[in-house]
């Protein structure tokens, strides 16, 4: 008997020599079962979007940009960045380290330095110059973990929490705008912020009025460098306001506008 599941097919010769003894009738030829795999494939190819999707629901930039922010590398073990975590951190101990060192030893390295011909004024140049470049390595910390963060979990819109943002911005200019979701304003008041701290614990922890004051008798110098700290006084906390006024208004804005 003729199995159901088989199919033959007819040839052009079995229709015009149907006398030929060669050929034993048409061919029987089992169904492939080859139209099944596509719905399979289709239907893997659709989950895997929504497991890429939960596994990124995790991370946040306000948290991850948060804990740099205060610890450099620990936004970036948050968002699972291992290696880089540690490079950040490590690179954080050796400059608490170093300006430990230097400030506990000044004198003896001022002495040693003697030695190779430069002053005490053209070392602190020399380390105003690499803290300035400090200034910037802690901020790239942050912003790197934002944008980490938000290539996985999509683009952040914010909190939308106004009184959050604002004491955000009232502990650290810039925060509140981490938590707004606007990256490039953080950016601009964090910067402001750290260089006008790192000035003020210039005048305050450093040698430099005693410089100022071996290079020039006169006090004209030290006067100057007196009304320029004032005045810096007055930027950063200027700045400070603006920062908590923008944080709060901004997110209060958004918050409406959803």
């Amino acid at each position: 008997m003729i199995n159901q599941d088989e199919v033959f097919v007819i040839t052009e010769d079995d229709i015009l020599k149907p006398g030929d003894k060669g050929r034993k009738g048409p061919r029987a030829v089992k169904p492939s079962k080859a139209p099944e795999r596509p719905a399979e494939i289709e239907e893997t190819v659709a989950e895997r979007p929504v497991t890429r999707a939960r596994g990124r629901r995790g991370k946040s930039p306000a948290a991850a940009s948060t804990l740099s922010l205060f610890v450099c590398g620990l936004g970036q073990l948050y968002n699972g960045d291992g290696r880089l975590a540690a490079l950040f951190f490590l690179s954080e101990l050796f400059i608490v380290a170093f300006h430990y060192f230097m400030f506990m030893t000044w004198s003896r390295v001022r002495s040693f330095a003697h030695l190779f011909f430069v002053n005490e004024w053209e070392m602190m140049l020399y380390a105003s110059s690499i803290d300035f470049c400090v200034i910037f390595f802690a901020i790239y910390n942050v912003a790197q973990a934002y944008r980490s963060a938000e290539a996985r979990g999509g683009r952040f819109e914010g909190l939308h929490q106004p009184f959050v943002s604002g004491l955000a911005s009232m502990c650290v200019p810039g925060w509140g705008q981490l938590l707004n979701g606007q990256l490039g304003k953080a950016v601009m008041f964090l910067f402001a912020f750290l260089l006008q701290a790192y000035l003020i614990a210039l005048y305050l922890m450093s040698p430099l009025f005693r410089i100022l004051v071996d290079i020039e008798p006169q006090r004209l110098i030290l006067d100057k460098a007196i009304k320029v700290g004032m005045s810096i006084l007055f930027v950063t906390a200027l700045s400070w306001l603006l920062s908590i006024y923008d944080a709060f208004v901004v997110a209060r804005y958004t918050r409406r506008a959803r």
